[in-house]
């Protein structure tokens, strides 16, 4: 079982207590669960949780990391598992002869990420939740968009299935593309998450950047 929390496309988060009822019922049933906990720091409910805190049930499960969202490393592409001795010595054997390994430099990068003061984290999480507010507004004054508000990472998924039938929209994918080449708005259609009626908006740039993009979506939208 994978679990994605907060997600991705959704930013959706899942309660501790749900969390742990997943885990301890598939440990029962000697089902692993791998949990990707890349946005694990960008959680605006109050309430950050990792399965790695359920210790009695770390025999039956993997914890996914990354520095790319946590510290705004999404270029130096690192990331790290936590998992049993077993199980990480056989993921070592794959990747080394898969991707080789990180340049010394960016192991560097790591290990000052990590170790240093760790206040940029908090800021960055409090500027996400402006950044967040701000879309979620923009969005839901655009008629015909629906849009609930995320508790975590930093996208917005957006319903726009009510455009469907207009001016040859059959699908997100087709609000996406229309909107890249009409708009000049990148947004990522629903489809490859499973879901044919949202498109997914990231709001990880500056409110000047959101505005103009919005601005441009508001136009789109009204004209289709």
């Amino acid at each position: 079982i994978i679990l994605n929390s907060p997600s991705n496309p959704s930013g959706a988060v899942m309660s501790p207590e749900d969390m742990g009822e997943v885990v301890r019922l598939a440990a029962q049933r000697g089902i692993w669960v791998i949990s990707d906990e890349c946005y694990v720091y960008l959680n605006y409910t109050g309430k950050r949780f990792s399965v790695g805190s359920l210790r009695e049930y770390r025999d039956h499960m993997i914890i996914v990391g990354s520095l790319s969202k946590t510290y705004a490393m999404t270029g130096w592409r690192l990331g790290y598992a936590l998992a049993p001795a077993p199980v990480a010595r056989a993921m070592q054997k794959l990747q080394s002869q898969s991707t080789s390994n990180p340049t010394s430099i960016v192991q560097k990068a790591a290990v000052a990420a990590l170790k240093g003061p760790q206040q940029c984290v908090e800021d960055m999480r409090l500027e996400y939740i402006k950044l967040r507010d701000h879309v979620v507004r923009g969005l839901r004054s655009i008629p015909d968009i629906k849009c609930t508000l995320p508790e975590g990472a930093f996208y917005v998924y957006a319903n726009v299935s009510r455009f469907f039938g207009r001016s040859g929209v059959e699908a997100a994918s087709d609000v996406a593309d229309k909107l890249l080449r009409e708009a000049h708005v990148a947004t990522v259609p629903g489809e490859g998450f499973g879901t044919g009626e949202h498109i997914r908006v990231s709001y990880a740039t500056s409110i000047a950047e959101l505005d103009r993009g919005l601005e441009r979506m508001r136009k789109f939208f009204a004209s289709l």
